[in-house]
């Protein structure tokens, strides 16, 4: 069991309007030439007089589009620690440092990274990062943009979002801190705005400005995992393995998949499973997450949630509790074990056992990562 994080509040938004920085001309035209260095050597080209479009036909700044959100999450009274982002499409400028800039924006001006290269993962990697650095407070924020001013031959996000997310250790617990202050899902200024979600997960849902999401008590950490080098003949396998292994039978817990597992995965079916938005590759999983989450949260249960990187082949998966809950997902019983969660199972039968073990990670990797989970490579 992991007791050591805990979801204090969540916010979203989906971005319609433009990039307020695309305004300065100045900055356009370094955009552009920025750009245009940038994919030369690789042969793609950027079109002249692009950036001399309107500003919202030309891209998002991961800037702008997180720090809308932090005020959303992080009182300012409630110093940040540590602070990810996470994104698979580079933004508009993708010569900023973003992370930095956000630090600086950010209570407690946190120490601050920037994942990428790692697909849909990242978010996940940066959960394991927030958990490893041993933080009071870390906030995770994973990003996605739907332009790009060259043909990358892939297909960009249908949509710009953004997610933000404040974690917390469960040592910090409690109906208050030790200065006096409300935390975590405690009500308190600023709170009452938080919504059950958007009624889907492909609702437009903050559209129009961050949409807080009620979290109830919040949920904490069980289980974070993440295989590399799956193939996608696999991975049905090996998912249909971790959610039977995290679940032990249990037949309250809710399972949540990434599309692009879903696509990988047509055996799993039941109503407790939630499927991410299609067309959102970095914040469809977790959008579809909080959705679960809310949608719970009168009655919070246990949730197995996974994901799948088709293009490098990273299955992730992390198991979730509701605070205050005595048992963790995956430590029922021997007795209760044969019950069955949704009946899943992978789309040629029943997962393979020794699905999990073809896919062991560096076991010299400390704590409980170290068991099957290490360090992803890169690419």
């Amino acid at each position: 069991m992991d007791d050591g994080l805990r979801l204090l509040r969540a916010a979203r938004h989906t971005v319609t309007g433009p990039a307020a920085l695309l305004g300065d001309p100045a900055l356009r035209g370094r955009a552009a030439e920025y750009v245009a260095d940038l994919t030369r050597p690789y042969g793609l080209r950027v079109p002249d007089g692009l950036f001399d479009a309107p500003p919202g036909a030309l891209g998002q700044s991961y800037g702008e589009m997180a720090a809308e959100l932090i005020p959303a999450v992080v009182p300012p009274d409630e110093p940040v620690d540590v602070l990810v982002l996470a994104f698979a499409v580079h933004d508009v400028l993708p010569g900023r440092a973003t992370a930095a800039y956000l630090s600086h924006v950010c209570p407690g001006t946190p120490m601050s990274f920037a994942l990428c290269d790692q697909g849909s993962a990242a978010a996940f990697t940066g959960l394991r990062i927030a958990r490893e650095y041993g933080c009071r407070r870390a906030l995770l924020v994973t990003v996605e943009q739907a332009v790009l001013p060259y043909d990358a031959g892939v297909p960009v996000p249908a949509r710009h979002r953004a997610v933000a997310m404040l974690w917390g250790a469960l040592a910090d617990d409690g109906a208050h801190r030790g200065d006096g202050h409300a935390t975590g899902g405690t009500a308190r200024r600023g709170d009452n705005g938080a919504t059950g979600g958007d009624g889907g997960a492909g609702g437009d849902g903050g559209a129009g400005g961050p949409e807080r999401i009620a979290l109830g008590g919040g949920a904490r950490v069980t289980a974070l995992r993440q295989h590399a080098d799956v193939r996608a003949d696999d991975v049905a396998a090996l998912a249909a393995g971790e959610v039977r292994e995290l679940t032990a039978g249990r037949t309250d817990v809710a399972v949540v998949l990434g599309a692009d597992l879903a696509a990988a995965w047509p055996g799993h079916r039941g109503d407790a499973v939630t499927t991410g938005p299609a067309g959102q590759p970095s914040t469809g999983f977790w959008w579809a997450l909080l959705d679960r989450l809310a949608g719970d949260a009168a009655r919070p249960r246990p949730v197995v949630a996974a994901d799948y990187e088709p293009g490098l082949g990273y299955l992730s998966v992390v198991a979730m509790e509701p605070v205050g809950r005595s048992e963790p997902v995956g430590e029922r019983g021997a007795d209760e074990r044969a019950q069955p969660l949704v009946g899943l199972r992978g789309a040629d039968g029943d997962p393979d056992p020794g699905a999990g073990q073809r896919h062991h990670q560096d076991a010299r990797l400390p704590g409980p990562l170290g068991e099957r989970h290490g360090p992803l490579p890169q690419r």
